[in-house]
């Protein structure tokens, strides 16, 4: 899920940044200001939220405490044994 939320945020939060733009802009269609899209501030929200979620991930996915033993993979009678940390 993690995976997913990491490649495909950016663009989530673009498109709905986007759709608040237009819903904005076609409610008060007399502004001339909403004519053009701001691109350059929806790019930039963008990656700041992308940022603050790769720095969240990082403390709540892999917050292991450092330390233990590593095992290596090896070969026994029923199959190959994955590596592993020992704590």
């Amino acid at each position: 899920m993690s995976v997913f939320i990491i490649r495909f945020l950016p663009v989530i939060v673009f498109i709905i940044l986007v759709l608040v733009w237009y819903l904005l802009a076609k409610n008060k269609s007399q502004d001339a200001s909403l004519k053009q899209a701001p691109w350059f501030i929806f790019i930039i929200i963008a990656v700041i939220v992308f940022g603050f979620t790769l720095v969240i991930f990082r403390f709540v996915q892999f917050g292991e405490p450092p330390g233990g033993k590593y095992i290596p993979p090896k070969t026994t009678e029923s199959g190959i044994e994955p590596g592993h940390v020992e704590r």
